[in-house]
C-alpha cells in the first residue's frame, strides 16, 4: 500500500512538471514573428507569423504584407523546434524552425522545393 501511495505521488509530480514545461515552452513561441523567405514567390516572401495559445494548444496564422491571412495547421513546439503548416494556393506547405530567444531559423518545404525562413520576434 505504501509503495502505491509513493508511486501515485511521483506520477502526480511528474505530470505537473511536464504540463508546466509545455506551458512555458508555448510562451517562448507565442507572439508576432516578422519573417522573410527570400526565395518564395512574390507576395509570399515577407509577412508576420502570429502565434497564440488557445485552450492549452497553439494556434496561429500568417499575415502577408498585402493583408491576406492564412490559418496555420498542425502547430507544435517542442524542445525549441516549431513545426506547422498551411495551405497556399491549395498546396500544403510545411515549416520547421528552431527558436533561439527572439530569432527563428529554419526551412519551408513546398512542392517547388525547400526554402530558408528567418524571423525575429516583434514586441
Amino acid at each position: 500500500m505504501k509503495k502505491l501511495v509513493i508511486f501515485a505521488f511521483l506520477v502526480a509530480v511528474f505530470a505537473s512538471n511536464v504540463s508546466a514545461a509545455v506551458g512555458m515552452d508555448n510562451k517562448d513561441v507565442t507572439g508576432e514573428w516578422k519573417y522573410e523567405v527570400p526565395t518564395a514567390p512574390y507576395g509570399y516572401e515577407k509577412g508576420v507569423l502570429v502565434l497564440s495559445e488557445k485552450e492549452g494548444k497553439l494556434a496561429g496564422q500568417v499575415k502577408f504584407e498585402d493583408g491576406y491571412k492564412i490559418e496555420l495547421k498542425n502547430i507544435t513546439y517542442t524542445e525549441g523546434t516549431l513545426k506547422c503548416g498551411l495551405y497556399v494556393d491549395y498546396e500544403y506547405v510545411s515549416i520547421k524552425a528552431k527558436i533561439d530567444g527572439k530569432k527563428l531559423t529554419g526551412a519551408v518545404a513546398s512542392p517547388e522545393g525547400e526554402m530558408k525562413i528567418t524571423a525575429s520576434k516583434v514586441k
